[in-house]
C-alpha cells in the first residue's frame, strides 16, 4: 500500500512537471496557487471538462486522489493504466454509492486529499448544477478540512455537448477553506449550500458582465448543441435540429449561428433575430416544453426512439456485457431496447456519461445505454425521465 502511494505521489509530481504547461497553452488555463493549509483535505469543485482533474492539480502542490465515474474502470488497458498510476476512487453516476462514500472517507483518514465534483456531473448549460445531496454529509463525516474550488471559463473552453477544445481564457482558483470545527457547526444541508455558492458559476453572466467577452477560437463551434439542445423553439418538434460548422439549425428553417463568444446571433442580416441568445435560456426554455410535450403524449404513446443503441449489463469489478443491440424508445412508462424493457417507475435512478450515454440502475443492477454507430441525444431520455419521476413524487424537478 505505501509503495502504490509513493508510485503515485511520483506520477502526480511528473505529470504536474512536464503536462502542467502545455495544459495550459491547449486551454488558455490560468491557475491560482492553493494556499490551504495543512491537510488532508476533501476538495470540491465545479465540473467542466474530462481533464478537470489534471487542471486542478495544476494550482496544488500536494497530491491527491480523484472521484472518478464507474464507466472509466471498463476501458480495458487504458483502465489499467488509469488505475495504476493514479488509483481513482470508483463512483457510480446518479447513484448514492455508499462504497465510493466509504472508501472517499478511509482515503482522508490515511492523510490522503481527495478531490471530487460536487455536481457529480458536468454542465450542458454553462451553469453549476446542483450539489450531490450527500455531499455536505460526506464533508463532515471525513473530519478534513474542506476546500472550494471554482473553474471559470471551463464551459466555453470545452463545452459538454461538444466533442472540440476551444481556446480562450479559462481560470482556476480556491475559494474558501473549512476547518473541521466550522464543518461540526453546520448542517449537511448548510455545508451544501456553502459549497454550492462557492463553486456556482455562470458561463453566460460572465461574459455579460464584460465589455470586451473572451473569445474562445475553435473549429466546427456549433458542432454537436444538439446533444444538449433537442426541441426548437420555432415549430416545438424534437429530432428535428443539426449542427454544421458554426451554423445551428432545424428542418423548420430556424437558424441560429454559435459565434466564439459563445453567444446566438443571425447567420444572415435579414435572418429573424435568434430565439434565445445563450444556451443556457434555450435549455431555460426547454423545460418548460418538456412538460408540455409530456401531457401531449399518451402513457404508451412513444416520446423518444432512435436507433442502433446498444444495452450494456454493468456486473461486478466493472465487467460489462451486451444485452442487446436495437432500437431505443421510451414511453411514460418505459424504457425498451429491442426486447429488454424496463418499467420507469423500477428505475432507481438515472445519469448521464459523457456527451450523450446514459447509465441507469433497476433493481441493485446497473446498465448503460452507447450508441453503436450513430450518436443519440441521451439528454432529452433524461429530462424526460426526470420530469415524469418528479411529477409522480410532486416535486419540483
Amino acid at each position: 500500500m505505501e509503495q502504490a502511494l509513493a508510485r503515485h505521489k511520483r506520477v502526480f509530481r511528473f505529470c504536474k512537471a512536464t503536462l502542467g504547461g502545455i495544459l495550459k497553452s491547449i486551454y488558455g488555463f490560468h491557475p491560482e496557487p492553493a494556499i490551504v493549509g495543512k491537510g488532508p483535505f476533501l476538495i470540491t469543485a465545479n465540473h467542466n471538462g474530462e481533464l478537470d482533474p489534471a487542471l486542478i492539480a495544476m494550482s496544488f502542490s500536494e497530491h491527491m486522489y480523484f472521484v472518478s465515474s464507474e464507466h472509466v474502470f471498463r476501458k480495458g488497458f487504458l483502465s489499467w493504466l488509469l488505475v495504476y498510476f493514479f488509483a481513482p476512487i470508483a463512483r457510480v453516476k446518479g447513484t448514492t454509492d455508499a462504497a465510493a462514500a466509504l472508501n472517499i472517507i478511509r482515503t482522508i483518514k490515511k492523510g490522503t486529499n481527495v478531490c471530487l465534483f460536487a455536481e457529480g456531473n458536468r454542465s450542458y448549460n454553462g451553469v453549476t448544477g446542483p450539489v450531490f445531496p450527500a455531499t455536505g454529509k460526506l464533508a463532515k463525516a471525513s473530519g478534513a478540512s474542506l476546500v472550494t474550488y471554482r473553474f471559470e471559463g471551463g464551459y466555453l473552453t470545452t463545452p459538454r455537448w461538444s466533442r472540440s477544445t476551444r481556446k480562450g481564457y479559462m481560470r482556476g482558483y480556491v475559494v474558501h477553506v473549512y476547518t473541521p470545527e466550522q464543518l461540526k457547526q453546520m448542517s449537511p444541508e448548510e455545508v451544501n449550500d456553502r459549497i454550492r455558492e462557492d463553486i456556482m458559476e455562470d458561463a453566460f453572466e460572465r461574459q455579460l458582465a464584460m465589455s470586451s467577452p473572451y473569445r474562445y477560437k475553435g473549429k466546427d463551434l456549433a458542432k454537436g448543441l444538439q446533444n444538449a439542445l433537442y426541441f426548437c423553439p420555432k415549430c416545438g418538434e424534437t429530432g428535428t435540429l443539426h449542427s454544421s460548422k458554426d451554423i445551428f439549425s432545424c428542418s423548420c428553417g430556424m437558424r441560429v449561428r454559435y459565434t466564439q463568444t459563445g453567444f446566438f446571433e443571425k447567420v444572415e442580416e435579414n435572418d429573424p433575430e435568434p430565439p434565445f441568445t445563450t444556451v443556457r435560456d434555450w435549455d431555460y426554455w426547454q423545460d418548460t416544453r418538456v412538460a408540455e410535450y409530456a401531457s401531449e403524449r399518451q402513457d404508451d404513446e412513444i416520446a423518444y426512439s432512435d436507433d442502433g443503441v446498444t444495452l450494456i449489463a454493468v456486473g461486478a469489478g466493472h465487467k460489462d456485457r451486451v444485452l442487446e443491440t436495437a432500437r431505443l424508445v421510451m414511453t411514460k412508462r418505459t424504457l425498451s431496447v429491442g426486447d429488454q424493457h424496463f418499467s420507469l417507475h423500477q428505475i432507481s435512478s438515472m445519469a448521464l456519461v459523457g456527451v450523450y450515454k446514459m447509465v441507469f440502475s433497476v433493481d441493485g443492477n446497473s446498465y448503460e445505454l452507447r450508441a453503436a454507430k450513430t450518436p443519440y441525444c441521451g439528454r432529452k431520455y433524461f429530462t424526460l425521465f426526470e420530469y415524469l419521476r418528479h411529477s409522480r413524487n410532486n416535486e419540483t424537478p
